[in-house]
């Protein structure tokens, strides 16, 4: 069947809020830390509504049929001086997600290729994103598509 990737509408709000359901669930089973169930996917998306629309990003989503099966939001960042001068603008990915009876068809893919469309268009020549350190199929689908690692992120929880 044929996907096609156009910008989210108001129309799709539902579609992406139980994709990303899918993925607070599947994080939240590889991380205590993170949060689930209904209203973690709507703060997700209306964190990433905000986010797009403050840092010049974008909501787009993959259409299969009548069914959204894929979600990416991203946004334009700027790394501080730590990092060499033509890498400091980017594009950083919020949330990425492939509805699970889909993985592993080439849509997470197609998402990463729009973002890499979308960061050379804005004059970006890295991409950013954060992935937990337990998924492996997320880790190894941006191994795929030429990501490496920048840096390690790490927390301590106090009590």
């Amino acid at each position: 069947m044929t996907v096609s990737l156009r910008p989210m509408q108001a129309a799709d709000r539902q579609a992406v809020l139980g994709l990303l359901l899918e993925l607070t669930s599947h994080e939240g089973s590889l991380s205590p830390q993170r949060t689930t169930g209904p209203a973690a996917a709507a703060d997700c998306l209306a964190d990433d509504t905000e986010k797009a629309a403050e840092h010049g990003g974008a909501q787009i989503v993959v259409q299969q049929g009548d069914d959204v099966v894929g979600y990416l939001a991203l946004r334009l960042g700027r790394t501080g001086p730590f990092v060499h001068e033509p890498l400091r603008d980017h594009v950083y990915i919020e949330n990425i997600v492939v509805a699970a009876a889909c993985r592993g068809t080439g849509i997470g893919q197609i998402l990463l290729g729009e973002a890499e469309r979308f960061a050379r268009a804005a004059g970006c020549k890295v991409l950013h994103l954060s992935v937990l350190k337990d998924n492996e199929l997320a880790l190894n689908a941006y191994h795929r598509a030429g990501f490496e690692t920048f840096a390690v992120e790490m927390a301590k929880v106090l009590e």
